[in-house]
């Protein structure tokens, strides 16, 4: 999550509100996900999924975004961007366009349709700095030549991105626009757009509205137009975000945090003076001022005594300002009560089964792990957590192997689980792979619950509930 950290720490520069304490641990997280971003370049430049040849040319144009945002707030090499933005233009086609190569250089369902990602990475370079090169005038001419034709809201908003960066006053950058706003959805107080093609990173659905919503909230506030639109997709994304802060994948909340952030901003120093008053069941807690020193700052309110049922929970603001907040609860939920998702619901299935449950240390336990899509489909990215229960080490040659024969993308290991890395699984190829685990004391513990799940559609998940080991 990097790349949140960065659009959080620009923003908190550019109003001031960034403390030394702040400030210091951003950067170490910054500096942390910059390490490890390097790994991710492979000879002759670009960015891959893992840092192996060949590049890909969309994961390339966002790790551009990436380390131009970076350079913001922490010392990135310039000669880094110098060099993935060359690359980016020694792929570029004479006719000013972007060739897919790799299967994230194209929306899921756009048929390879050079518009998308040509506009993408006209985009980041621009973005990078870099605009009066003719190279850059080639793209943006062919943008605005082929504008007219992009209908889906994904495709229109990247269009509109693109446009608007060159030059927001531009015809073409107004009628992306307009047709933009025309293609909204209003509901109630909020607007989003959807997509038929899906986006680079294989979304759809709830996943890929958000993405999109995100672009499309860019693009108005960048190019300060639609007001309205722009100010009801923050409040679509603002609804939308979970109780974990984020917007479900990597993707979506950078492109949510980006409007959000982009908006805050160029509104500048809002006036905020308020004192806020929250209660439940008619227990208050302790009030909150709001000024212009904190209003940046995330204020957490938790009550503990929470009635069984339906709870009231009231806010009082006296003064003004505005200011979002969320609700969100913790609980606790025995296995035994937890639902048994339907067969016909099910979008992926995770089994993992243990040779024997009763060992002694040193011993070495067998876990046998199968997963499939139950819908017909491919997943670009699917994501396996296997819980390490305490007291056992994993042992990695039968993962190294699952690497080598190519049943696996890769493997990480992370505390109390295995993360297990699937790319292009598709529904007609189950994975079934397996690990051992060995006893380093005798205990009795339950492992973790292992999931699985499309790392860019967080909702298409599957759980294995825990089982219990004993070593003697």
């Amino acid at each position: 999550m990097t790349f949140p950290n960065v659009l959080v720490l620009n923003y908190l520069k550019q109003t001031k509100q960034a403390s030394p304490e702040i400030q210091l641990k951003a950067e170490n997280y910054i500096s942390l996900g910059y390490q490890r971003l390097l790994t991710f370049e492979p000879p002759g430049g670009g960015f891959s999924l893992y840092g192996k040849p060949p590049a890909s040319v969309m994961l390339s144009a966002k790790g551009l975004l990436e380390i131009s945002d970076m350079a913001k707030v922490y010392p990135v090499d310039p000669a880094l961007i110098k060099r993935n933005r060359d690359w980016l233009l020694a792929q570029q086609k004479p006719d000013g366009t972007w060739a897919s190569a790799y299967s994230w250089d194209s929306p899921a369902l756009s048929g390879g349709d050079a518009l998308p990602l040509t506009a993408y990475v006209t985009w980041a370079i621009l973005e990078s700095g870099l605009k009066d090169d003719a190279r850059v005038s080639k793209s943006i001419a062919y943008i605005k030549e082929n504008a007219g034709r992009a209908s889906d809201g994904y495709v229109l908003a990247i269009v509109a991105n693109a446009l608007v960066a060159f030059d927001a006053n531009d015809a073409t950058a107004r009628d992306a626009l307009a047709r933009l706003d025309a293609n909204k959805v209003a509901e109630a107080d909020v607007t989003y757009w959807g997509t038929k093609v899906g986006s680079f990173t294989g979304a759809y659905g709830n996943a890929a509205s958000i993405e999109t919503t995100g672009l499309a909230a860019y693009a108005f506030i960048r190019a300060k137009q639609y007001p309205e639109s722009a100010q009801r997709a923050l409040t679509y994304l603002v609804q939308k975000k979970d109780a974990r802060g984020t917007w479900g994948s990597t993707m979506g909340t950078i492109l949510a945090l980006r409007a959000l952030i982009q908006s805050a901003i160029d509104a500048g120093d809002a006036t905020a003076d308020a004192t806020v008053r929250v209660e439940m069941n008619g227990a208050q807690a302790k009030p909150i001022t709001l000024n212009k020193e904190n209003t940046g700052v995330v204020q957490v309110i938790t009550f503990d005594d929470v009635n069984p049922g339906a709870n009231r929970i009231v806010f009082k603001v006296e003064g003004k300002g505005s200011f979002a907040y969320q609700v969100s609860t913790q609980y606790y939920l025995p296995w035994s009560f937890v639902p048994a998702t339907p067969e016909q619901d099910k979008l992926v299935d995770i089994q993992v089964k243990y040779d024997r449950t009763s060992l002694a240390v040193n011993d070495e336990v067998g876990v046998n792990v199968n997963v499939r899509l139950t819908k017909e489909g491919k997943a670009r990215m699917t994501l396996v957590d296997l819980g390490v229960p305490p007291g056992f080490s994993v042992v990695t040659e039968d993962l190294d192997a699952a690497v080598q024969q190519k049943l696996i993308a890769r493997y990480e290991l992370a505390g109390r689980q295995i993360i297990v890395y699937l790319e292009e699984f598709d529904s007609k190829k189950p994975v079934t792979f397996a690990y051992h685990l060995k006893a380093k004391f005798p205990l009795r513990a339950q492992t973790p619950s292992s999931t699985s799940y499309d790392y860019y559609n967080p909702s298409v998940s599957a759980v294995q509930a825990p089982v219990m080991l004993t070593v003697r």
